[in-house]
């Protein structure tokens, strides 16, 4: 596809990243092209833009991390056009991190006017979607904790895990993959359309975002003295071989539970029903990277 100048939208939150914003446009304006960029203070201004102005465009990029990218998702698939890139700057930036992007302003342009995209899966949650990686249980325990935090960060998800790790009980699930049903006590239920929560933490080695299928990851619980091995191998990418974990591939499923929380990409969600899981696949375009 052929993509000039113009045709690019940098999307910049002010409020929230750790680069900041006047960094972000003045690498923008230093890249030698004439690109667009917009500030957006609120979500308000945010859902604003995709309904007045993005359709002059053919790809938007998100200066964020994962849950920025989420918002966008609704977007994306009404306007199936516009094609995603992101510039990482949230705290974990996974779904990023997965696809090849980096906080390299003037690389990220060079790619976009290369005009090469790749299409993305993406996991329809009850209305909701998401990108990376949703779950329930410890991980959704830790997003609220972590949301509820006026700092960001590694350190801080660090901190809100070893707090989450004493304040946790596991919780009851009934999985539902058409004929077969699993049922059980587990410490969390992960849905993994790429490998990783964010920072390089693989949860998922061999999930891929564009092969249809979801990576579910059903955790059971473990002694807490384990907790440092468990975080080793999933640093290491090597989760998979715990006895802990169980794997299973799917594209369509319900999981029912007694968790109050669940997360999408990070973003954390109050359970109030019963949720119904399908993969739809290819459904949006994202920059080429790699």
């Amino acid at each position: 596809m052929q993509i000039e100048a113009r045709d690019i939208l940098f999307v910049i939150n002010p409020n929230s990243g750790k680069q900041n914003p006047d960094s972000i446009i003045k690498q923008i304006k230093d890249s030698g092209h004439d690109i667009d960029y917009t500030l957006t203070q609120s979500l308000e201004d945010f859902n604003s833009l995709w309904d007045k102005k993005v359709d002059d465009y053919k790809v938007v990029v998100i200066c964020g991390g994962d849950g920025s990218v989420n918002c966008t998702l609704k977007h994306l698939v009404v306007k199936k056009d516009i094609i995603l890139a992101v510039l990482p700057n949230g705290s974990g930036n996974g779904f990023a991190r997965e696809l090849g992007f980096t906080s390299d302003v003037g690389n990220l342009i060079e790619k976009m006017l290369n005009g090469e995209f790749r299409h993305v899966d993406l996991a329809k949650i009850n209305d909701d979607y998401s990108i990376n990686v949703a779950g329930l249980g410890f991980d959704s325990h830790v997003a609220s904790l972590f949301d509820g935090s006026k700092f960001r960060g590694l350190k801080k998800y660090i901190y809100c895990t070893i707090k989450g790790v004493f304040s946790y009980k596991p919780i009851e699930v009934e999985l539902f993959l058409g004929q077969v049903k699993v049922t059980g006590k587990f410490w969390g239920i992960y849905l993994a359309n790429t490998r990783q929560f964010g920072n390089n933490a693989i949860i998922a080695p061999e999930a891929k975002y564009d092969d249809g299928l979801l990576e579910l990851v059903l955790m059971k619980k473990y002694p807490i003295i384990l907790s440092p091995f468990l975080v080793y191998k999933m640093f290491t990418g090597k989760l998979k071989n715990s006895k802990y974990m169980t794997y299973l591939r799917a594209s369509e499923f319900t999981i029912k539970s007694n968790s109050k929380t669940y997360h999408v990409d990070g973003e954390p969600r109050s359970m109030t029903e019963d949720l119904n899981i399908s993969l739809e696949k290819e459904r949006i375009k994202v920059i080429k990277m790699n």
